[in-house]
């Protein structure tokens, strides 16, 4: 379950995953993901899961966009790029993801791969 973020130079927050993770893990590392992102004011962000599998309940997912309102971030600024697993794990909670996260006013987008989504936020 290792993982990696880091700040480009453009100022996005990435975010690397690889290997499995669990619902604890998850929620240990998206603290450390928003105390990064209100630290640095970084409003896009580029998780990138593409070598990652996530068993995580469908509940926890939704709840996602009330820790991101009780942290305090800004709907309006933040940008989020969402890479897939590369062979498809649980496409159906990213799917879920992305569409709790637009529907409370989040703006989320996935994509197959890396370079796109990067492109995107850098167009945002």
């Amino acid at each position: 379950m290792p993982w990696s973020m880091k700040t480009t130079d453009d100022g996005i927050l990435e975010v690397v995953y690889s290997g499995a993770f669990g619902a604890d893990e998850l929620r240990v590392i998206t603290d450390r993901i928003l105390t990064a992102m209100l630290e640095q004011k970084a409003g896009r962000v580029l998780l990138d899961c593409y070598d990652a599998h996530f068993d995580v309940p469908v509940l926890n997912v939704y709840k996602l966009p009330d820790l991101y309102n009780s942290r305090g971030l800004t709907r309006s600024e933040v940008r989020a790029a969402v890479v897939k697993p590369k062979d498809g794990y649980r496409a159906e909670l990213f799917d879920f993801y992305e569409d709790v996260c637009r529907n409370r006013g989040y703006f989320v987008k996935l994509f197959e791969l890396r370079e796109p989504a990067l492109e995107w936020l850098q167009a945002t």
